[in-house]
């Protein structure tokens, strides 16, 4: 985990490449620090080379990022990538090691996700095809569409992942795990 000033730079950093006429107060608002933190954190980054400011008029400047301010942003933003994807795999992982243990073999027919269409049932998709040979169609948001689906396949479970989907789900009078709950639990 980065120093929470180090976040803010970077927090800094990437408002002024996309906004270099912002002002100390809407960087204050943007970052959520003080006007005075925003002047502090300013006058280090100008100390470090990573920003420089230049003043168009007495009261008003503009914020160019230097050649190591961009540096100092691209790394930062490498390393965000890399954690990210880590955790990903990780997570991923243990998705699909939960998955294993709530899924037999001889009950994949009978098992119906449910939830939000949103990256999370994505990466759902995404497991049950590669790891369990399952269709993305097992993954369904419309509770119209799982209910019509488990009244051809009886003794159905249902996994979910957000407490909306649970609660849809126990008013059919169905067995269901949340997933994340679980994870959570295990992890």
């Amino acid at each position: 985990m980065l120093p929470e000033s180090t976040t803010k730079e970077f927090s800094i950093l990437s408002y002024l490449d996309q906004n270099s006429d912002a002002t100390q107060r809407q960087l204050s608002e943007h970052v959520g620090v003080s006007l005075g933190t925003i002047n502090i954190l300013l006058k280090r980054m100008v100390r470090k080379g990573l920003l420089k400011i230049e003043r168009l008029q007495p009261n008003s400047v503009k914020y160019f990022l230097t050649p190591a301010g961009i540096a100092n942003k691209l790394e930062r933003t490498y390393g965000y990538i890399v954690r990210t994807y880590r955790e990903l795999a990780l997570f991923r992982v243990r998705i699909t090691t939960l998955l294993h243990s709530l899924i037999p073999e001889r009950v994949k027919d009978h098992v119906w996700f449910f939830g939000p269409d949103d990256d999370f049932s994505l990466l759902l998709k995404e497991i049950l095809e590669a790891e369990f040979s399952l269709s993305e169609k097992r993954v369904l948001s419309d509770i119209k569409e799982l209910s019509k689906a488990i009244q051809n396949t009886p003794k159905s479970l249902i996994l979910t992942w957000d407490t909306k989907s649970d609660q849809q789900v126990k008013a059919l009078g169905v067995e269901q795990v949340n997933i994340l709950s679980r994870i959570a639990i295990e992890g």
